[in-house]
């Protein structure tokens, strides 16, 4: 099953994931963005041009940068209006939630309940670092 992706965001923060999408796997030109308020264009014409354009037997994943965000809001209501229910929103995106989606099953259709995994498989972590105080003074001693 053929899917679409889009990326919005406040700032170039859609353009700069879609650059590392692009880096790391030759995929970017499979992704549009839309990287709002960095002037006054209006991005809602390019968003409902891309609900629209999303056909019946295909899936598409719009990722956005914060849950609530006017960025965010702007995507429910478009597709809420759209009536489809083969667009899946996904906020507070990171670089790991869409290289997992673009990669899971390319060929099949997704489920919520397999988006719902990918996205607590790629959640926001902390990494203890441990500074060794240990000199070589006190080795030898």
């Amino acid at each position: 099953m053929k899917r679409k992706f889009l990326i919005g965001s406040h700032g170039k923060l859609a353009s700069g994931l879609k650059s590392s999408i692009d880096i790391l796997t030759g995929m970017g030109e499979e992704i549009q963005t839309i990287d709002a308020y960095i002037d006054d264009s209006d991005y809602t014409e390019q968003l409902t041009s891309f609900i629209a354009g999303v056909e019946d037997d295909e899936q598409a994943l719009i990722f956005t940068d914060l849950l609530g965000g006017s960025v965010n809001q702007k995507v429910v209501t478009a597709v809420m209006n759209s009536g489809k229910d083969n667009i899946f929103l996904i906020s507070n995106s990171n670089l790991a939630t869409l290289l997992s989606l673009m990669f899971l099953k390319p060929d099949e259709a997704i489920t919520k309940e397999e988006i719902a995994t990918v996205i607590a498989e790629s959640q926001v972590q902390m990494v203890a670092l441990a500074v060794d105080d240990t000199t070589d003074d006190d080795f030898f001693n």
